[in-house]
């Protein structure tokens, strides 16, 4: 039996995005031109990229075209890794932008979550982080000034990891850490840092940091693009 001709195309398209013709965030040529590039019906055409947008390969944005959709970042942690450790270790270049430190009175929320009395000196770390040089989260890190007395807190922005530069700098390891995990609409500004659409749905982390004594080092939110992320936990019965 003859192979249905949308499978064909819908096999030359894959390989075309695999062997890296039409790259991640590009789109792919338009249906007339995807029908005499192939010399099929534009149902043909349609059917094809039905069944690659379900597979996750391509995405239709409505008024531009039909793009390539990036892989997304593969996290099941076992043991604590950084937000660059983790991108290294599936082949993927970390980076970060926006980044600026301030020096802020301590809210309430943040006070209460690093154990300390509200307006007390913290540091603010806002960062937009990128796999592959295309943003996948904003960041916006909170810790004591006074872990800092004696030190230039502008080291903070030395290197691609804040946790690697915690310890080389300043001798401050995270050693545990914590991750409640929820979910948050775009607004604005996040959407136009993250590139997603207004009212996008993301997901949002909320961490805290421990050193070895299990003294807070650390509260931080950070709001994810979900259609870059995906994170599996294993669970085992208690014996």
């Amino acid at each position: 039996m003859a192979e249905p001709l949308y499978l064909r195309v819908k096999r030359d398209i894959a390989d075309r995005i695999a062997q890296g013709a039409w790259p991640a965030g590009t789109y792919i040529p338009s249906e007339p031109d995807l029908q005499e590039r192939y010399r099929v019906s534009r149902t043909t055409i349609r059917k094809a990229v039905e069944e690659l947008v379900g597979e996750g390969l391509l995405t239709i944005i409505h008024g531009m075209g039909t793009r390539v959709v990036a892989p997304r970042l593969s996290l099941k942690p076992a043991t604590l890794m950084s937000f660059t450790q983790m991108m290294l270790a599936q082949g993927i270049t970390p980076g970060r932008r926006a980044e600026e430190l301030a020096t802020v009175p301590a809210g309430a929320e943040v006070a209460r979550n690093l154990g300390i009395a509200t307006g007390v000196e913290v540091v603010r770390f806002p960062r937009i982080r990128t796999a592959d040089g295309a943003p996948v989260s904003h960041n916006v890190s909170y810790l004591p000034v006074a872990l800092f007395r004696g030190y230039d807190i502008d080291n903070l922005l030395g290197g691609e990891s804040l946790y690697a530069q915690l310890e080389d700098a300043f001798n401050l390891v995270v050693q545990t850490t914590e991750d409640t995990f929820g979910l948050a609409k775009a607004d604005a500004e996040v959407a136009a840092m993250l590139e997603v659409k207004l009212g996008e749905p993301l997901l949002a982390i909320a961490r805290h940091g421990f050193d070895k004594a299990e003294q807070p080092i650390e509260y931080s939110r950070t709001i994810i693009r979900s259609d870059r992320y995906h994170h599996t936990i294993t669970l085992r019965r208690k014996s």
